[in-house]
């Protein structure tokens, strides 16, 4: 499977998550380590591992958009939708001129959403395969 995928219109989460340690849970960093120095790795972690996560989240969706029939289905019934309230509000935009502003709008941020959502639910899973393996380690540990 290849994970080549051009990102389009990248939509970022509200917060960042980050594997790294809380400030309250570091080690003591020993002479030389400056903490701008290690805030500064941090960033730049963090900023990489997002725009993975976005990366590989919009190559999986290209993929079930392709693989998946449901998922086809429900793409090309919402972009239908979308022209046909295209296509309304621009008849509509002599009486309503801020209609199609609206739409146009509501679709942009129906997009950001589904792809924050999409993220959200990444990252969760990458956290819950964490501890699912935590969890197995545990268990043969104790038989």
């Amino acid at each position: 499977m290849s994970d080549q995928s051009t990102a389009v219109g990248a939509a970022f989460g509200p917060g960042v998550v980050s594997f790294l340690p809380a400030e309250r849970d570091r080690e003591p960093q020993p002479p030389g380590a400056e903490p701008d120095d290690r805030l500064m790795l941090q960033g730049i972690l963090s900023e990489a591992f997002n725009e993975y996560i976005f990366v590989r989240v919009d190559n999986i969706l290209k993929l079930a958009g392709t693989n998946d029939a449901d998922y086809s289905k429900t793409i090309s019934k919402a972009g239908a939708t979308l022209d046909r309230l295209l296509a309304l509000a621009r008849e509509l935009e002599g009486p309503y001129p801020e209609l199609l502003e609206l739409v146009m709008d509501y679709e942009s941020f129906t997009a950001l959403e589904s792809g924050q959502s999409a993220e959200i639910a990444y990252k969760q899973g990458l956290r819950d395969c964490s501890h699912i393996h935590q969890e197995f380690m545990t268990f043969l540990q104790q038989r």
